[in-house]
């Protein structure tokens, strides 16, 4: 018994040793593209400031990069990550410019999912304000 708990516990050292995961906050988008790669970010509308970027890599699943943007006291978050939040109660929107595009409820949040191709990584815009839903499909658009 007692060797078991030994080689329980000496694999369970290995696993936490060959962790591949990755948790890393910036301040602004120079300094993380310099860790993690360049990325595109949308372009705001003026007033709102990039406050921090975060990026989470747990080694086996797509990478999650979310920006937070902030202008008085409304936060909007960006994120690039693979298919969040497919159990959640959505409507598809029909758009010119972006091939699937969807408003998700999400607790009290708004997030709008979207990407050009099946080639591409989605995108999501996060608010809690039911006002931004227009202007954030605008920035979708022109992303």
């Amino acid at each position: 018994m007692k060797l078991i708990k030994i080689l329980l516990f000496s694999f369970i050292l290995f696993l936490v040793a060959c962790s591949d995961e990755e948790h890393l906050i910036f301040d602004n988008k120079k300094d993380a593209e310099q860790e993690i790669g360049e990325f595109k970010a949308p372009v705001m509308p003026e007033g709102y400031q990039m406050k921090q970027i975060t990026y989470d890599n747990d080694g086996f699943t797509h990478p999650v990069t979310k920006v937070f943007y902030e202008k008085g006291s409304h936060n909007i978050t960006f994120m690039i990550a693979s298919s969040w939040f497919d159990d959640r109660p959505s409507k598809k929107i029909e758009n010119d410019h972006i091939a699937e595009m969807e408003w998700i409820s999400k607790d009290k949040e708004f997030v709008l999912k979207w990407r050009k191709s099946n080639q591409q990584s989605y995108k999501y815009l996060f608010t809690n304000n039911k006002k931004d839903k227009e202007w954030l499909i605008s920035v979708a658009e022109h992303y």
